[in-house]
């Protein structure tokens, strides 16, 4: 059966990057240009993002990484800043997860397509804890948190 987003081709992908709205997750394609380290000589890794913001032209969208499991290398400053996440509370994970709550990470509106999005916190208590604790992170870019519209300045 053919979907709508198949009808609609390249438009799909379009009106898909143009609704994108804070809370939402999407499963994207990241590399080290976005902060992230792929494995196994891959070029990129597949990461949950979940979108916190935007940059004042809606190109550059700020937001944090959900992890499978905690890297034991990590110092105790990073690992403070990783909220657990459960599958109960986002249904579309497969197991329980961690938040990196310690830094935002920024990608480019054309990461973004019909086929990334994966759902959506709809828990507002959830979602600001989440934001409070990126605010509250020592290695977060109070210029990056202005420029994203998650702190006023």
């Amino acid at each position: 059966m053919t979907t709508i987003g198949e009808l609609l081709g390249e438009k799909a992908d379009d009106i898909a990057r143009d609704s994108i709205s804070i809370g939402d997750v999407h499963i994207l394609p990241l590399s080290r240009t976005e902060g992230i380290t792929p494995k196994n000589g891959e070029a990129t890794r597949n990461k949950f993002f979940i979108v916190l913001g935007f940059d004042a032209d809606g190109n550059i969208i700020g937001g944090i990484v959900i992890n499978s499991n905690v890297n034991q290398h990590l110092s105790t400053s990073i690992t403070d800043y990783l909220m657990p996440i459960s599958k109960e509370q986002l249904p579309f994970l497969n197991h329980n997860s961690f938040v990196n709550c310690s830094h935002l990470v920024t990608v480019k509106r054309e990461k973004f397509n019909k086929s990334t999005l994966r759902g959506q916190i709809a828990d507002k208590e959830l979602l600001n804890l989440i934001v409070a604790t990126v605010i509250e992170s020592p290695y977060s870019n109070k210029q990056q948190l202005i420029e994203f519209g998650i702190i006023k300045h």
